[in-house]
C-alpha cells in the first residue's frame, strides 16, 4: 500500500469521529487534506454540518471548497474535536509539528479543544523525538536570534520560500533547528520558549489525546494513558 493510501485511511478513520453540529478544529498538511476531502463527501452525501476552525489559510480554502462552514476561533466557544497531522510521534505521544509552517495556529487551536487527535502514517511513529524542530519567530532581530541559536549548537536555518525566507500566515519567519535525538524534550521546549523573539515552537508535549496510525496491516488507534 502506498503512502497516499495510508494517509487517506487515517483521514477517513478520523472523520468517523465527527458528529453533526460539532465545532471542529481542522489541522494542516497532506494527511489532513484527506480528512477534509472525507468531510466534504459526508457533507454532500449525508448532510453533515460542522463549524470548522482551520489552522491555516490553506486549510480554510480547502474547507470552503469542500462546502464546509469556516469559523473564526474568536467567534466560537470550546472546540469539540481537533484533527491534525504530526511530523513525528514518540511512545509517550509527544510530537513534533509545524514543518508545514502552521505551528502557531495549530497550537492555539489545540489548546482550545476538548479532544485532540493526530492522524499519521506509520512512518511518523518513532522511538524518540529527533530531527527538525520548527520555531515561529518575529522578523525583527531574527538574524541575531539565529546567531544565538547557532552558538548553542542547535543548527538553525531560516525556512526558505520561493522568494527568500518563508512567511507564516501571521507574517512571521520560521527557523528550523536540525537536531539529532532530543533527549530532554521538556527542557528544550522551555528553553526555546523563553528566548526573546521566539513566538512558539513545534514541540507538542503531552497535548494529544489519541493518535490514529495508518499501517500496512490496518489502522491502529493509540490513546493517551490515563494517570
Amino acid at each position: 500500500m502506498d503512502i497516499s493510501q495510508l494517509k487517506r485511511e487515517a483521514g477517513v478513520k478520523a472523520c468517523q469521529m465527527v458528529e453533526d453540529g460539532m465545532t471542529l478544529g481542522v489541522g494542516t498538511g497532506s494527511t489532513v487534506a484527506y480528512f477534509i476531502e472525507e468531510l466534504g463527501r459526508r457533507h454532500r452525501e449525508e448532510g453533515l454540518c460542522a463549524h470548522c476552525v482551520p489552522t491555516s489559510i490553506r486549510s480554510a480554502e480547502a474547507l470552503r471548497k469542500a462546502g464546509m462552514e469556516v469559523c473564526d476561533i474568536d467567534k466560537v466557544g470550546r472546540i469539540d474535536l481537533t484533527v491534525d497531522g504530526a511530523d513525528a510521534v514518540d511512545p509517550d505521544l509527544n510530537g513534533l509539528k509545524g514543518l508545514g509552517g502552521a505551528l502557531l495556529w495549530e497550537k492555539i487551536v489545540a489548546e482550545n479543544t476538548d479532544h485532540y487527535v493526530w492522524i499519521v502514517d506509520e512512518r511518523k511513529i518513532v522511538p524518540s523525538l529527533r530531527g527538525k524542530v520548527c520555531l515561529e519567530v518575529v522578523k525583527f532581530g531574527s538574524g541575531r536570534l539565529l546567531k544565538e541559536l547557532e552558538e548553542c549548537g542547535l543548527n538553525p536555518s531560516f525556512k526558505q520560500g520561493e522568494n527568500g525566507p518563508a512567511l507564516t500566515d501571521s507574517s512571521n519567519y520560521l527557523i528550523e533547528l536540525d537536531l539529532g535525538e532530543i533527549k530532554d524534550p521538556a527542557f528544550l521546549a522551555t528553553d526555546l520558549k523563553q528566548r526573546t523573539g521566539v513566538i512558539e515552537h513545534g514541540m507538542f508535549l503531552g497535548m494529544v489525546d489519541e493518535v490514529i496510525v495508518a499501517r500496512e496491516n490496518g489502522v491502529e488507534i493509540i490513546k493517551k494513558a490515563i494517570a
